[in-house]
């Protein structure tokens, strides 16, 4: 960034991310439920996902209404302010298969070519269409990194045989050795 008027414009666009991407979550979100489990009023909540009211969202609220609701949106788009996309992994899919993986992946993937398709002639996107598509591509990031996650956990164990072999070699040990002991 250049100056004050590099910044100027940076922190205007990003307010306004900021901005769209709590109204998107307010209007897809049930606000009284998530009030009731954070222990805010509704009003309150709606207000301070509303740039109109002064009311505001602190970092820690919105970090919180990511964990409780799932949805990330308020999150990810602070975070793309720094050049950075987050990845959800739900905790009981870390240890799905690589194959699993790989065709999750594929869905995404045509997924999101289906929609460029059918975009593709549009000038503009709906704010609907936009975040449709950022949601299909945040899934698709997530399921790409537990496709990495279940290839290191795939050979683990081959690594750990090959670790053993070199360093049992300088002592006359190997895992062959020892499988063949037994």
């Amino acid at each position: 960034m250049n100056g004050i008027d590099s910044i100027g414009e940076f922190s205007r666009t990003k307010q306004g991310a900021f901005n769209e991407a709590c109204y998107v979550f307010a209007r897809s979100e049930n606000m009284a439920r998530l009030a009731e489990i954070i222990g805010m009023s509704p009003t309150m909540l709606r207000n301070k996902l509303n740039p109109d009211q002064p009311h505001v969202l602190s970092c820690v609220e919105a970090i919180i209404l990511a964990k409780v609701s799932g949805n990330h949106i308020i999150v990810n788009s602070l975070l793309l302010g720094l050049g950075v996309v987050t990845a959800y992994i739900p905790p009981n899919t870390m240890d799905d298969a690589f194959v699993l993986c790989a065709l999750e992946s594929s869905t995404h993937s045509g997924e999101l070519s289906r929609m460029a398709l059918e975009y593709a002639g549009n000038q503009r996107l709906t704010r609907a269409q936009k975040h449709k598509l950022i949601h299909t591509a945040h899934a698709s990031i997530g399921v790409q990194v537990k496709l990495i996650r279940s290839l290191e956990k795939l050979n683990q164990g081959v690594c750990l045989l090959k670790a053993m072999d070199e360093r049992g070699g300088a002592n006359g040990l190997s895992a062959s050795n020892i499988n063949s002991d037994q």
